[in-house]
């Protein structure tokens, strides 16, 4: 399903060549990582990370996660393993990302860990 919605948005031009590349590499290595065991499970975190991908190269901006949402994540026993994967990603990433960026991230994969 997520590849489906991600060739949706590249045809219709709503993420880049280059992030809906990336968004596939990402895929691919949460399931060789075994953070996944199906690409379904991780559609918001994909979906978000196509768009932000497709952001940087743009002078859109988000706001950061609220901070309250941000000290429950930090509470949880699943957030270095998120901090850790996250920096992993990024280093494969075709692009820098704001610093802003990282709480929704991190927000994602600590949800992903949890219900796995």
């Amino acid at each position: 399903m997520i590849e489906e919605k991600l060739d949706i948005l590249k045809e219709s031009k709503v993420i880049s060549e280059e992030a809906f590349h990336y968004s596939h590499k990402v895929l691919n290595r949460l399931m060789q990582k075994g953070v996944i065991q199906d690409t379904d499970e991780v559609d918001a975190l994909i979906t978000h990370l196509a768009m932000a991908t497709t952001r940087q190269g743009s002078d859109e901006v988000v706001d950061s996660v609220d901070e309250s949402v941000l000290k429950e994540i930090k509470e949880s026993d699943y957030y270095d393993e998120a901090v850790n994967i996250w920096n992993e990603l990024k280093e494969i990433a075709p692009t820098d990302f704001a610093t802003n960026e990282d709480g929704y991230f991190h927000l994602h994969l600590v949800t992903l860990l949890q219900t796995d």
